[in-house]
């Protein structure tokens, strides 16, 4: 099915002709011809109103900076407000009251009142619960499920087979249970081509795996977490950080892990050493092959942390002679140091997407995707320690 873009549908005012002498309205009609005039124009003046985005890209600002801007929050200088207000009421915009009561229902988290409509969970593991094996996507399901209750709705899971190989009948299950948006989980970088109703679905994407078509998307910051991952170990007195990592976790997340820490080693100091991207996590050759010839004092990692492991059967005593941080702590704090990724955070970033899509009527694949980023915290852990 071809894709399009999504579109939003603005209510018609009321239309109530006035004399050209005062506020009441006329008691004589004018002319069929002189009517349909009137309704032009106002549909005119209608469909010229600007979406926040649209002021946005006219301004050359972030819509989210309009958006606080027209809220006339402190967040945005009062040189920036009055610049967004002044060019919203020339070029006619209104605020939606619906949407904007909605909003803030949920800024104070009073619970709205449930709208009964389903939106669903898609995963493409192995078997329909082999997800839930995967902390990161169990707090993304929880935390997107709370937010959707919040918002009204009602997030269930919905499998799509092994790899997405089951992905045209999901859909056309979902188009005859009436469900019209739904949050797509990460997938296997070699996932099979998912055939969803593209074109008549509302779908946000979290994390970076999926490519198959530009969505919105929530995601971790993961070129935040390893700058402040890095610039933590520094502050321990660490020298000649490492990272070392499976080469398919990087590509996952558009390489932004190795972005990060490259960038990272500028930034922060220290001896740069060139960061190693292992093929296969069954062997640690490799690895110790890199370790003996870099000779780290501290390694960066991600789940499921091998060049841990593989420190410690090597006889290297952690954090003594070198320490190790990992980028997704999970459920392991008090265990290892690193960053605390805030995966319910995503979710319900991704739910919020979703709903404000759904809540516009914006069904299909977006004109200006977007993603929303959230940031990680560090976790002090046995792992790191200070070095003199």
């Amino acid at each position: 099915m071809t894709p399009k873009k999504n579109s939003g549908h603005r209510a018609h005012h009321s239309r109530r002709q006035k004399s050209k002498t005062g506020g009441t309205p006329s008691k004589k009609r004018s002319g069929g011809a002189g009517r349909t005039a009137v309704r032009k124009a106002e549909a005119g003046a209608i469909a010229r109103a600007p979406t926040v985005r649209e002021l946005a890209a006219q301004l050359g600002i972030s819509h989210t900076t309009v958006a606080f801007a027209l809220r006339n929050s402190a967040r945005v200088s009062v040189e920036t407000r009055k610049l967004v207000q002044t060019a919203a009421h020339k070029a006619g915009y209104q605020k939606n009251p619906l949407v904007n009561a909605l909003m803030a229902q949920v800024r104070q988290r009073h619970r709205l009142k449930p709208t009964g409509e389903v939106v669903a969970f898609l995963t493409s593991f192995s078997t329909e619960d082999d997800w839930r094996r995967h902390p990161s996507h169990v707090q993304q399901f929880e935390g997107a499920r709370e937010r959707a209750r919040l918002l009204g709705f009602d997030l269930q899971p919905v499998w799509l087979g092994r790899r997405g190989e089951q992905s045209r009948r999901a859909a056309q299950i979902l188009a005859a249970r009436g469900v019209r948006g739904s949050v797509l989980a990460p997938v296997d970088i070699d996932h099979r081509t998912l055939e969803l109703d593209w074109s008549g679905h509302a779908v946000v994407a979290t994390g970076y795996s999926f490519r198959q078509v530009s969505l919105h998307r929530a995601a971790n910051h993961n070129i935040s977490l390893v700058f402040s991952c890095y610039a933590h170990m520094r502050k321990m007195g660490c020298e000649r950080i490492g990272m070392a990592m499976l080469e398919q976790d990087n590509e996952r997340v558009w390489h932004f892990w190795l972005t990060g820490f490259l960038g990272a080693q500028r930034v922060h100091g220290g001896e740069r050493i060139e960061p190693l991207l292992f093929t296969d996590y069954t062997d640690p050759t490799a690895f110790h092959r890199w370790f003996a010839r870099r000779k780290p004092d501290a390694v960066i990692g991600i789940w499921l942390d091998l060049p841990l492991t593989w420190m410690r059967e090597r006889g290297v005593r952690v954090p003594e002679e070198v320490g190790y941080a990992t980028l997704d702590v999970g459920d392991r704090v008090g265990q290892i140091a690193g960053m605390q990724q805030d995966h319910r955070g995503v979710g319900a970033a991704a739910m919020d997407l979703l709903a404000s899509q759904l809540f516009r009527n914006e069904i299909g694949i977006p004109q200006t995707p977007t993603v929303t980023m959230i940031e990680g915290t560090w976790v002090d852990g046995p792992t790191v320690a200070r070095r003199e």
